[in-house]
């Protein structure tokens, strides 16, 4: 019985979310897969050993009888990434996955969409793509209509928005991560080696925003407008002007959400 042929599929780039979108692609098994970039690294060697996939180091021998075309670098790289793209199957459709970066980043001459995973990828990751909520758009309905078939392969949460609405969700997504993230690191700073001492902490905070509205979960001195304790607080971060600066606008932050809504 002759073997069905398989959908071939184009990555470029080789960073966490490549990855995690060829891991996930590679295991339906139903996808030829080639990873592109725009030179040889090391990161490439896992895509072809751990992966299957075909990879190029090379961007101006892109295929150009692929299926889909996924461009997975940095926003300011997506539009000289596009052009490099020629496709012949006119039914091929050419996707970023950026957050904060338009549509028509990727030109007009191609059928173009946003496939853009609302997570935190580090390629140790082990990623459970089903609970992701994935943010498409597109440039006319029948590709929305492709794009949300492939998006609900990968998950059962997929979500339709404008440019405006994805990069409000970005901001979102930057604020309570990132920004979190690097709190994170100034408060593993203070407490030195026992960092893990925070980690009950750090749980209890996000299981009960899975409960209960963030206004009403807030706690904490500025919440409570203790000044002695933000004094000390202060006074402690003498020697760091930036963490103090921000404990101030956060605290005014705190008093603020919570007279707004008092």
């Amino acid at each position: 019985m002759q073997e069905t042929a398989k959908h071939k599929i184009v990555i470029i780039g080789c960073g966490n979310v490549a990855w995690h979108l060829a891991k996930r692609l590679a295991g339906f098994k139903k996808y030829e897969l080639f990873i592109y970039n725009h030179k040889a690294n090391s990161l490439l060697n896992d895509f072809k050993t751990k992966l299957k996939c075909s990879v190029i180091p090379n961007l101006s021998k892109i295929i150009t009888d692929a299926d889909l075309y996924f461009v997975c670098v940095a926003d300011k790289n997506i539009s000289s990434v596009a052009r490099k793209i020629k496709v012949k199957n006119v039914q091929a459709i050419v996707i970023h996955t950026s957050g904060s970066a338009k549509i028509n980043e990727l030109g007009e001459k191609f059928n173009t969409a946003v496939f853009y995973p609302l997570q935190t990828f580090s390629k140790q990751d082990d990623v459970s793509w089903k609970e992701i909520p994935i943010i498409i758009e597109a440039k006319n309905t029948a590709i929305k209509t492709k794009i949300l078939t492939l998006a609900k392969e990968f998950s059962n949460n997929v979500i339709s928005l404008k440019y405006k609405e994805r990069l409000a969700l970005h901001l979102a997504a930057v604020l309570v991560n990132n920004f979190t993230n690097a709190l994170f690191v100034a408060a593993g700073d203070l407490v030195g080696k026992d960092k893990k001492i925070l980690l009950p902490l750090i749980k209890q905070t996000i299981l009960k925003i899975q409960k209960m509205d963030p206004r009403l979960a807030q706690t904490g001195p500025a919440k409570r407008g203790d000044k002695n304790v933000m004094d000390k607080h202060l006074k402690l971060l003498s020697s760091n002007t930036e963490l103090q600066n921000i404990y101030k606008q956060l605290s005014k932050l705190i008093v603020k959400q919570q007279t707004k809504h008092a």
